[in-house]
């Protein structure tokens, strides 16, 4: 009897050990996923938080899809996919303006023990409100605030290099990248570029393109288009210590 009880266990346990090695593995797998979507949460609103700082920049902020993807991506490189899509950038609601909106989706396969493959995925939505100032509500101009305002200088800056103001005509303004949104207007005009691969890119993502000799669309982040220039007040600029261009005189 006590030998048959003893073989009973031992049958018993070589059945069902397998099983807990197997949920015990899952278990694992399981955790490693809650720890990547943690991870994956984190980069988009840390970086979210750095766009939001940097809204006055209207190529900063229309720049969000490759910088949210780029830091989940370098953060998270087991990562099979990641989108972001519904992208919205200054819009309002009931409560708020100056509000910045997207969608990321991000998925992984997981291959489990005995050749067992699953998909996992997930979705967030993060909006914020965009650091641009804040809002006054004053009464209107009049006549003399209308002169000073239309007195304000407009000049074009370049906040990744450069620490010069220039005039619109200028040639260095002129050999500088403009964000457009990709359609087929612009993939007829314009080839993608072969170093950035910006031919994958869907329609209606943005792009940036030289558009007084350029040939080629490319992604935010490509290192062909380390000069971005954007528009602000000469007084503004000076206080940020722009001096004038010696070309064009500023």
């Amino acid at each position: 009897m006590r030998r048959s009880i003893k073989g009973f266990y031992t049958l018993e346990a070589a059945v069902f050990l397998p099983f807990v090695i197997l949920a015990i593995l899952s278990l694992g797998y399981f955790i490693k996923i809650e720890g990547l979507w943690e991870n994956c949460i984190h980069g988009a609103i840390d970086e979210s938080s750095v766009i939001a700082s940097k809204s006055y920049s209207p190529v900063e902020t229309m720049m969000i899809e490759e910088k949210i993807k780029n830091r989940v991506t370098e953060d998270n490189k087991e990562l099979d996919t990641i989108e972001v899509d519904n992208i919205r950038i200054m819009h309002s609601d009931f409560h708020n303006d100056s509000l910045i909106s997207y969608e990321m989706k991000a998925s992984e396969y997981v291959e489990f023990p005995l050749i067992f493959k699953k998909e996992f995925t997930m979705t967030i939505k993060v909006k914020f409100r965009g650091f641009v100032g804040r809002k006054t509500d004053g009464s209107p101009l009049g006549a003399s605030g209308l002169e000073n305002s239309q007195a304000q200088q407009p000049v074009w800056i370049f906040p990744q290099s450069g620490k010069k103001f220039h005039k619109e005509n200028c040639t260095y303004i002129k050999a500088s990248v403009s964000p457009v949104i990709l359609t087929s207007s612009v993939k007829n005009k314009y080839d993608p570029c072969g170093i950035c691969k910006s031919g994958d890119l869907n329609s209606g993502s943005m792009v940036f393109c030289f558009k007084s000799d350029g040939t080629s669309y490319h992604r935010g982040v490509c290192r062909s288009i380390k000069r971005r220039c954007v528009k602000i007040d000469k007084t503004e600029a000076e206080k940020k210590g722009y001096r004038k261009c010696s070309k064009c005189g500023g």
